[in-house]
């Protein structure tokens, strides 16, 4: 017959193992801003809903203009060109 520390050792033990396997596995599927990425890969944690993202989970900037391609309403600027918050370059006047 097992004693009552015994007993005790074999609970927790088991105990341990159900539940670290348990939130292990939620950990590595939890995705909070539903990127696609889970979050212990995500570097950029509140992407907006519906942007694509890379493999960091960070949303794409094709056009490398500082806005994102999701509120992007003029694709192809380019890095140097100054632009508003929907990526339309900002004619400057001389």
């Amino acid at each position: 017959m097992l004693s009552a520390n015994t007993i005790k050792i074999i609970i927790t033990i088991s105990a341990i193992f159900f539940f670290s396997g348990c939130v292990a596995s939620s950990l590595a599927t939890q995705d909070s801003d539903r990127d696609g990425v889970p979050n212990y890969k995500d570097i950029c944690k509140y992407t907006p809903i519906g942007a694509q993202v890379n493999k960091q989970g960070c949303a794409l900037d094709t056009d490398f203009d500082g806005v994102i391609d999701l509120y992007d309403k003029c694709p192809g600027t380019t890095a140097s060109e100054l632009v508003n918050q929907y990526g339309c370059t900002i004619k400057v006047l001389p």
